[in-house]
């Protein structure tokens, strides 16, 4: 055996029972595997198992960088158990194990799991159309035991709309007819395709428009919402797992959300019973009654029985557990809502004689309603906002699992719903993935080795993840972001203008990846996730029939998610790569291709009455190498070498660049006046003469007691912080293509940053250290270079971040390096790298 690779597996008491598929990519350092003839999954005891495998990204050699592996983990009493990924000279055969079959007609797609066959229609939405529980007979036929989904029984989705609206004075404002938009209505714009088919795994993406339902008159084809429905099914299991994605199409100025629902089919043959994870219910449904359990905010859930009588309260509590079951005796169906508490106003509601079980992904009780307008018209240049944006295109994916089961299975399906919600936890070996270089390289979790470093880096994350907490940082739009910077002046969070959630500002994301792939700390995982699927969904523009140019561009922090413009400067891809390379999750790679297709149509111009942003330029460059990797298409690594060759001619002799340059002048710098603005599109509507200048006024608001009444600024405040975002591009495509004049580059600006040409020396890195993303260049440069000298500086940088961090009694600042979650992103950016780099070389913090 020439490979093996440990995979340790985390299971909860309630998965030891029986068998669940298990999903996790897995990296490889160059060269290692080409192909996947003689590569196999074994299990604790050597024995090979039932494996899927598929490569997500390669080398530049052509060797597999990342593989994806889907395969079965066996029933165990252990809390862990130790699998492996291998390669050979030859692949050892399995033991026969139910395969996944997917076929097609002119009406469906049909998925045979083994105990589960079901339909997904070509015609219109209903999620599921037909299904059925049963087993596959020795001649590989599916023999059906009960129909749980009947024909033409399929369920729906919906978005309840109002879009009219009174004011404090009763004055209307009616902008459409408002009502509830089916899915089912835009048979036109409906298209459903096999995403993935394999042996093991199968995915069925459905994708189209919510239509209004409105009876007369010409309203028809209204659809304010669109939709992406992703259907996981896995060999030998009876469940769905569903990716609901929700698009915001409409004008938000003018629409409201009163509820977000997908009805679940199950046909039902008489009286039903239903439980919850809440309090020990069975309760038993008559005609007419129905069963509601909402999660009204992060703290508060209630259970509802609702009939003609008055509402009886059953249960009330914090945290719904999210699941429900429904089963008329012979057969039943499980279903569970994913973060639940964490993505609240949400509900699940089982009723008679409704064939199914609604999973409300948005519903307010309390006749609240759910907005995506930006908080104010006006855009508050005083207070460094940027172009106006409100939530067109913004985007939403819940996750949620439907499980059919036999009645005899009904006291065990409990455990398995928890299961289901929790599933087991695929882990990996962090020294292996050091070995891989992954991220760019770092040292392991070591807390003897450096354990100054570990503990600020622990403390850190420990911050910011518990503001998360303490700050009730959850809703359905909340949950999986931060805020952006702390005011210092009134001891709280900023929340005004540009500041407030952080959205797209760097990528605090990106430094719990890396923490959870250097310590293999299962604990990281969730809020990695949710923060992951949060910025590609909610801060990432999806659509806009008016401004086509924002599609795929990440929305610059704001008060809200995206009351500022997309732009490359805020559009960070680090975390999406962590994500697919960890999940092979088909959503991550369409917003993948969503923001490479935004990078390619990056323009610039020689025109010195323009500049260029060296920030924005540079995650050009860093996310169209990402795009590639993941592709392959060489369209985007011809345009990231279009891009570098810009950014190379705009070094100055020094090896800085300006932060707004332009490659046409001598100084490579732009005519600056009138210098105004924060951020890129204001700053260009004022070069263009289609916005005014700063007034003195909004220049003292905006800068403060710092103003100094010159209006060009000064060369000394052209250099630095924005280089930064430069570096990992540079590094990246230097690490991909090996060239010697893109190292000589990076290495002529980490000189710049040690105070060349008095340097080197650590003074002018400790200035530009910028959250600790100069340890990482710092780094790098040895690698190109094996000069001790670098190491030395970034252990200065290091030591003096170490002493930085608060450790005080201050429970909103204990572990803080920075006040700023924008600061997590940076230190771990650059860190974890100089650690490696630190041992390598023999050296201590």
């Amino acid at each position: 055996m020439s490979l093996r690779i440990p995979l340790t597996i985390e299971l909860q008491q309630h998965h030891r029972d029986r068998s669940w598929p298990a999903t996790r990519g897995v990296p490889l350092p160059p060269g290692e595997l080409h192909d996947l003839a003689a590569t196999w999954v074994e299990n604790p005891a050597g024995d090979p198992v039932p494996a899927q495998l598929r490569p997500l990204s390669r080398w530049p050699d052509g060797s597999i960088k990342w593989l994806l592996a889907d395969f079965p983990v066996a029933p165990t009493d252990a809390a862990r158990a130790g699998y492996a990924l291998c390669a050979g000279e030859a692949a050892p055969e399995a033991a026969p194990a139910p395969v996944l079959q997917v076929e097609e007609s002119a009406t469906d797609f049909t998925v045979c799991t083994g105990p589960l066959r079901f339909s997904v229609s070509r015609e219109h939405f209903s999620l599921v159309e037909r299904a059925e529980l049963g087993q596959v007979s020795d001649s590989g036929e599916f023999v059906a035991g009960r129909e749980v989904v009947a024909p033409g029984a399929g369920g729906e989705s919906w978005v309840r709309i109002c879009e009219s609206f009174s004011d404090e004075d009763g004055k209307r404002r009616i902008y459409g007819m408002g009502g509830t938009c089916l899915a089912s209505l835009a048979r036109d714009d409906y298209r459903v395709a096999v995403e993935e088919a394999g042996p093991l795994r199968a995915v069925i993406r459905c994708s189209g428009a919510y239509e209004a339902d409105i009876p007369a008159h010409h309203y028809a084809g209204y659809q304010p919402f669109r939709y992406i429905v992703r259907l996981c099914a896995c060999a030998g299991e009876s469940f769905i797992r569903v990716l609901h994605t929700l698009v915001v199409t409409c004008n938000p100025r003018e629409t409201e959300v009163e509820e977000i629902g997908v009805r679940v089919p199950f046909s039902v043959a008489g009286d039903v019973e239903v439980r919850t994870g809440e309090i020990a219910l069975a309760q038993s449904l008559t005609s007419g009654e129905e069963l509601l359990a909402e999660q009204l905010s992060d703290d508060r859930f209630s259970l509802e029985l609702q009939g003609p009588e008055s509402p009886r309260l059953l249960a009330r509590g914090e945290r719904s557990e999210g699941w429900m079951t429904v089963d008329d005796g012979r057969a039943g169906l499980g279903v569970g809502l994913r973060y639940m508490p964490e993505e609240f106003p949400k509900a699940i509601r089982a009723n008679r004689p409704s064939p199914g079980v609604d999973l409300l992904l948005w519903k307010d009780s309390g006749h609240g309603r759910l907005a995506f307008n930006r908080y104010s018209e006006e855009v508050s240049w005083d207070e460094g906002e940027g172009v106006y944006s409100d939530g067109t295109g913004a985007a939403k994916t819940s996750e949620y699992l439907i499980h059919f089961f036999d009645a005899g299975e009904a006291a065990d399906t409990p455990d398995r719903m928890r299961g289901l919600l929790s599933p087991p936890h695929v882990g990996l070996d962090p020294a292996w993935t050091a070995r891989c270089g992954v991220t760019g390289g770092f040292a392991p979790g070591d807390t003897e080795r450096f354990p100054a470093s570990e503990r600020m880096m622990t403390g850190f994350l420990d911050w910011m993840t518990g503001h998360v907490h303490t700050g009730r940082w959850y809703g359905f739009l909340d949950w999986g972001d931060v805020r952006a910077m702390w005011d210092h002046e009134v001891a709280a969070w900023r929340f005004y203008g540009r500041w407030g959630w952080c959205n797209s500002e760097w990528d605090p994301r990106h430094g719990l990846w890396i923490q959870y792939l250097r310590t293999a700390d299962a604990g990281y995982y969730p809020l990695a996730e949710a923060m992951t699927r949060h910025s590609m969904d909610v801060d990432t523009c999806h659509f806009h029939p008016f401004r086509p140019y924002m599609v795929g561009g990440g929305f610059r922090h704001s008060i809200d998610h995206f009351g500022d413009e997309p732009c490359a400067s805020h559009t960070f891809l680090d975390n999406w790569i962590d994500y697919y390379y960890l999940t092979g999750d088909l959503r991550t790679l369409e917003v993948l291709r969503e923001a490479g297709e935004f990078l390619l149509r990056y323009r610039w111009t020689e025109n010195p009455d323009y500049s260029f942003s060296l920030r924005s330029i540079a995650n050009v460059l860093r996310g169209l190498l990402y795009v590639y990797e993941v592709t392959g298409e060489e369209r985007f690594m011809q345009r990231a070498g279009e891009v570098y060759e810009v950014i190379a001619g705009g070094q100055n002799e020094d090896g800085s660049w300006h932060k707004r340059f332009q490659v046409s002048t001598p100084d490579k710098l732009p005519r600056q006046l009138p210098y105004g603005m924060a951020t890129e599109g204001t700053t260009l509507a004022v070069e263009m003469g289609t916005a005014a200048p700063f007034t003195e006024d909004e220049f003292r608001k905006l800068w403060g007691d710092a103003w100094s009444g010159i209006r060009e600024l000064p060369l000394s405040e052209q250099k630095g912080y924005q280089t930064h975002y430069l570096m990992i591009g540079i590094e990246l495509f230097h690490r991909m293509t090996g060239r010697a004049d893109v190292a000589e580059v990076y290495r002529r600006a980490v000189d710049w940053f040690c105070g060349f040409p008095e340097g080197p020396h650590a003074e002018t890195a400790i200035a530009q250290r910028y959250g600790g993303v100069i340890c990482r260049h710092l780094a790098y440069a040895y690698r190109l270079t094996g000069n001790r000298q670098y190491l030395e500086i970034g252990r200065e940088v290091l030591r003096g971040l170490i002493a930085d961090q608060d450790w005080s009694d201050d429970p909103m600042k204990r572990g803080a390096v920075e006040l700023s979650a924008t600061s997590v992103s940076l230190l771990f950016f650059g860190v974890p790298c100089l650690l490696e780099q630190l041992e390598a070389a023999g050296m201590g913090e």
